[in-house]
């Protein structure tokens, strides 16, 4: 496709907002779920964005589709299609955000050297958007070791072969944990994308603010999970992630706490108050699992409203993405659901929408 270079928001946002017209409504999704074999939903999503790409899976593979890769490939096709509408100052901001994908599909790759998953299984889920593109994620993919991985990502280039370099031996120290890599990941990118944004320019100002939403909702998650350990206070500030509205002695406090009902009510920003506490409510029957579905929908719903924030500016992008990541995370959910004999009843519970409902599918 050929890159119109236009400088501001006015092209782009026409698009986008086309772009929206072909998000899934409420009652698709309720269709999906009731439907009552896989050739039903295959004829459903015959209708809808998904058709080239679905179709292509059945072709591929009849007996065991690969739907993973469908719904990565039309992610792919859709962000694409807003990199190639901007220029200028708007281009810049969107490879910021697109940035969030270069972390994710390294994380793909190191968790599937650690869990033994093929080359062609990782590259069904990476979405190759930022600077690392298809074919450097594809020998990535092929390396034999996560060392090697590295030394790929070294020998491209890619920045984000540094922070993996220097935790490298701590991550063998510590058995091999790849947390250890992530968090030195998640800690150079977030860095890196805020230390870009400059100016007080209310676009910059949007980026930045759901740049900092998600440092908060992976501290959280993370106070979470090491709440009452005994550790020193040098390893719990550690794995704080520098840059969100948490500061390191309040969670430094907090994880001293240990108990998570006093952590729900001690926490100081007020935002997160009530997702927290729906969260408590469902630990019971869902554990740690609770607090991270609830931080991401939040995420979700912060990112899609910016879309009201600012139509005339970076927050139609922004909407727009979260809107379609959450419509690839629910169609997923029923894929897998199904596949695994999930009861519909099950399969609604687990689906998340924000409203508005977007336009119904043509």
């Amino acid at each position: 496709m050929a890159r119109v270079d236009i400088p501001d928001y006015t092209y782009v946002n026409a698009r986008v907002r086309a772009m929206r017209a072909h998000l899934l409504t409420r009652d698709f999704f309720m269709r999906l779920v009731e439907a009552e074999d896989f050739n039903a939903i295959h004829s459903l999503l015959d209708q809808s964005i998904y058709r080239r790409e679905i179709n292509e899976a059945l072709v591929l593979n009849p007996e065991k589709p690969r739907y993973d890769y469908a719904l990565s490939k039309n992610l792919y096709a859709a962000l694409m299609k807003i990199y190639n509408s901007v220029g200028g100052k708007p281009r810049r901001l969107v490879e910021i955000l697109y940035s969030r994908y270069d972390v994710d599909n390294i994380k793909a790759v190191i968790r599937g050297k650690k869990g033994d998953a093929t080359p062609s299984e990782i590259m069904e889920i990476v979405v190759p958007v930022g600077n690392l593109r298809k074919e450097t994620l594809g020998e990535m993919a092929r390396a034999r070791e996560i060392l090697d991985v590295i030394n790929v990502m070294r020998a491209h280039g890619a920045k984000y072969a540094t922070p993996l370099e220097s935790h490298y031996e701590r991550f063998v120290r510590q058995n091999r944990d790849v947390s250890v890599l992530e968090l030195a990941l998640d800690k150079f990118h977030f860095q890196d994308a805020i230390s870009r944004l400059e100016g007080k320019d209310p676009n910059v100002a949007l980026t930045r603010q759901i740049l900092r939403s998600e440092i908060d909702i992976r501290n959280i998650s993370t106070l979470v999970r090491i709440r009452g350990f005994k550790l020193e206070d040098n390893e719990v500030l550690n794995l704080v992630i520098p840059g969100g509205t948490l500061e390191p002695k309040d969670f430094l406090y907090l994880q001293r706490l240990g108990d998570l009902s006093e952590i729900v009510s001690e926490y100081p920003d007020p935002r997160f108050k009530e997702v927290l506490e729906k969260a408590l409510g469902e630990y019971q029957e869902k554990d740690i699992v609770a607090f991270d579905q609830e931080l991401y929908h939040e995420l979700i719903r912060e990112g899609v409203g910016m879309s009201n924030v600012d139509v005339l500016g970076i927050g139609v992008i922004i909407g727009y993405m979260w809107a379609k990541q959450c419509e690839i995370m629910n169609l997923r959910i029923i894929l897998k659901g199904k596949e695994l004999g999930r009861a519909d009843v099950d399969i609604k519970s687990d689906l998340f929408f924000v409203e508005p409902v977007a336009q119904e599918v043509h």
